[in-house]
């Protein structure tokens, strides 16, 4: 059994008098791969905004390396891009590229170093946006937006890292990259979620799945997801599952 870094316990959650999240439970441990799955609406989102105190479950509790997420300070340690993060840019902003990704820094100036700006450039000739480092961010399309937060989310060597439907604006050539890319940082030791509602996209880099619908109706390793799909009531209405193994 490894180090638990979030552990979710009988958590509910309600907008008005519409259940979201219903007795939710599991943990996550140091060094897993977790895609969190479900259809459209079934509460992803919502439990990851609950995970990072963005929202006030109803009832339950959250740890983060033990320690209740109401009273969590060092946030320094996790990444997070939200789901459809490039609405959240100002189009007029006059910040570039490399000042929006340098935000993290100024934040955290503390943990700034020359890792973290040699990453800065490896990870923008990675995903094929370092010739737009001094191009204005409200210049940028919706894909190279996407790529611009994952890499902000990156830059700081968190230790767990939330990326809610990442894919969105991104073609599959950039997916396939990305995909590469967090497998690099998971063998160096970073924990993952990712959100998504594409099944189809969970690769061989997945190593653990939590299905959700309003329920938890899958906890587990990948492999066990992969046999046990078709039985699970969330996904009666499918033929089948597919999965891309890059």
């Amino acid at each position: 059994m490894g180090q638990t870094i979030i552990e979710v316990k009988n958590l509910y959650f309600l907008y008005g008098n519409q259940i979201i999240l219903e007795d939710i439970s599991f943990k996550i441990e140091k060094g897993d791969f977790l895609a969190l799955i479900g259809p459209n609406g079934g509460g992803k989102t919502t439990l990851i905004k609950c995970i990072l105190n963005l929202l006030k479950p109803n009832k339950g509790k959250i740890f983060i390396w033990g320690e209740e997420n109401r009273s969590f300070k060092n946030w320094h340690k996790i990444g997070y891009v939200p789901q459809r993060a490039g609405d959240l840019i100002d189009h007029l902003t006059p910040l570039t590229v490399k000042d929006f990704i340098f935000l993290s820094f100024k934040i955290y100036k503390d943990f700034i170093n020359f890792t973290n700006y040699k990453l800065i450039n490896e990870l923008a000739e990675k995903f094929g946006i370092k010739t737009l480092l001094n191009k204005k961010i409200g210049e940028l399309s919706y894909g190279q937006l996407q790529r611009a937060y994952l890499i902000k989310a990156l830059i700081l060597n968190p230790e767990l890292l939330l990326l809610d439907e990442p894919f969105v604006g991104l073609d599959f050539f950039s997916q396939e990259v990305f995909y590469n890319t967090l497998a690099e940082f998971h063998k160096k030791g970073l924990t993952i979620i990712l959100v998504t509602h594409e099944t189809w996209l969970l690769t061989k880099w997945i190593t653990k799945v939590a299905c959700i619908n309003q329920k938890l109706y899958f906890h587990g390793d990948h492999e066990s997801f992969c046999v046990q799909a078709k039985y699970l009531e969330i996904f009666q209405d499918r033929h089948r599952i597919e999965h891309i193994h890059w």
